[in-house]
């Protein structure tokens, strides 16, 4: 049986370690409250970059589980670059069990086909968009026979 990983690295990159994506709200965001937390000050001292170039890191999702730069050294996911990250696929396994873990969200597969409300949290949390996460969440489970409709 599939686990919640697996679930995951399908929806949020098809399976591509290397996998980045921009986020430009979330980028302007951070420029806007002038972030300059210790999350940003990691990816300053870890890449040797400028405040402007820490930001963009910080408001990119990287590899397989398309964790966002911001969480990955605001809880102390990887202390590697971002780049080393992508080519380091227990690494990214490491960081995403960790992350589900601070946000008390590694849930089981089982756990999300019989309780709704757990995909949900899921959802939120680790995406932000309840609706449309969770229903990629229960299309994938279905899909691979996980849940019956």
């Amino acid at each position: 049986m599939r686990q919640l990983k697996d679930i995951i690295k399908l929806i949020e990159s098809s399976n591509n370690p290397q996998a980045v994506r921009f986020e430009p709200l979330f980028y302007e965001k951070l420029k806007e409250k002038n972030i300059q937390d210790r999350a940003i000050e990691e990816i300053r001292k870890i890449h040797k970059c400028t405040y402007y170039t820490a930001l963009m890191i910080a408001s990119t999702s990287w590899g397989l589980f398309q964790i966002m730069g911001y969480n990955l050294y605001f809880y102390d996911l990887t202390d590697k670059t971002v780049f080393e990250f992508l080519f380091d696929e227990e690494e990214q396994e490491r960081a995403f069990e960790k992350f589900t873990q601070i946000k008390n969200i590694n849930f089981t597969v089982e756990q999300l086909k019989t309780d709704i409300e757990k995909v949900k949290r899921f959802a939120r949390l680790y995406n932000g968009d309840v609706e449309n996460y969770s229903r990629k969440i229960l299309k994938l489970l279905e899909r691979e026979n996980v849940i019956d409709v």
